[in-house]
């Protein structure tokens, strides 16, 4: 039987903020970065936030000085962030908001201060559902099940981490076991045999950045760093004004360059083709997405049955599926019938379907 796991915010939640969630936690964040006074801190040995420790890993004045115009520039940007986020009905709005503006300056300062907060969230919380999911479907490190696919709106990378932490690999090794695809960064040569392996395909693209070339760059290079490196990590693209203009961040949204024709799509159809069993978890389909579920769900011509697992909605999510998908008869074991639909309510592990 062939799966697919369709991800939302809700399948990291552990980890990461929920959309109505961030505006608060990027607060958080920008407090790391607030530092009141340069001769104060200096002065008083002052390493209460993360801002603050960066300063002391230089020796010289005048290179805790540099390194505090960058990171009063830093917050500066993340403050413009929080008010964004604030001052609109989410954080996604004002994003569509500059997009529509065609404000790509702003856009690309957005996605940037994005990236750097949720590889900060990474750093300090995993959601342990990924470590049980790979438990529950490997029998090995060398044999990845494949009639599992999973198509992820998210930008993070728990899938990754989790991976890595149960083979021994780095993140970029994980990435290429698990062939992680990524919006906007598709190899250039053709993907096949996608609908007889495991892979990822990250709708919304990622946290790391790609150059002119289409070359990716990761931040960190894995989520054990300590949080003063963290920070020199993010101030190294950030401060340099050739690096920040020669890099884009990898991120990107529904309503952005959404062409069916495109590599990554038709990539993506090719691998979801042969999907008998959709498992939808933390995923609202919202409006700004509608497009390209339909797309995704159109994709899916043998499709037999879709469980909905969302500890409060998951009824209601399965009534807006249901208004993408047009009825009709499908062969089940034996007889024709609709698709059927089963809400799970449990949050406590991602659901594996008997079917798997």
């Amino acid at each position: 039987m062939n799966i697919t796991y369709l991800l939302g915010a809700g399948a990291s939640y552990e980890a990461l903020p929920i959309v109505e969630q961030i505006p608060d936690k990027l607060e958080g964040f920008l407090n790391q970065f607030y530092i009141s006074s340069f001769d104060f801190v200096i002065k008083n040995q002052q390493k209460s936030r993360i801002g603050e420790k960066h300063l002391f890993r230089f020796n010289s004045i005048e290179g805790q000085k540099l390194e505090f115009e960058k990171i009063k520039t830093f917050h500066k940007d993340i403050l413009w962030l929080v008010n964004g986020a604030k001052n609109h009905t989410s954080i996604d709005t004002f994003e569509k908001k500059l997009y529509l503006q065609d404000n790509h300056t702003d856009l690309k300062k957005l996605k940037y201060i994005l990236s750097c907060f949720f590889i900060y969230e990474q750093t300090f919380h995993f959601d342990k559902r990924y470590d049980s999911f790979f438990a529950s479907i490997l029998e090995s490190l060398s044999e990845i099940p494949s009639n599992l696919k999973i198509l992820s709106w998210n930008y993070d990378s728990q899938l990754e981490i989790a991976f890595s932490r149960f083979s021994n690999k780095t993140i970029e090794e994980s990435r290429d076991i698990l062939n992680v695809f990524s919006k906007g960064n598709m190899p250039t040569s053709s993907a096949e045999n996608l609908n007889n392996e495991f892979n990822v395909f990250k709708v919304n693209g990622t946290t790391n950045l790609k150059n002119k070339k289409n070359e990716t760059y990761d931040l960190i290079e894995d989520y054990d760093i300590d949080e003063v490196n963290l920070v020199s990590s993010f101030l190294e693209i950030y401060s340099s004004r050739k690096l920040f203009s020669d890099y884009e961040p990898n991120m990107s949204f529904a309503w952005e360059n959404f062409k069916e024709e495109s590599k990554f799509y038709n990539n993506l159809q090719n691998s979801v083709e042969e999907t008998e069993t959709l498992v939808v978890i933390g995923y609202s389909f919202p409006f700004f997405n509608r497009k390209i579920d339909k797309f995704i769900l159109d994709a899916m011509p043998k499709l037999k049955k879709i469980y909905v697992q969302d500890p409060k909605y998951s009824k209601d999510i399965i009534e807006k599926i249901k208004g993408l998908i047009p009825e009709k008869q499908v062969q089940h074991y034996g007889y024709l019938g609709p698709i059927l639909y089963e809400p799970k309510t449990f949050h406590d592990q991602f659901f594996i379907p008997i079917e798997f």
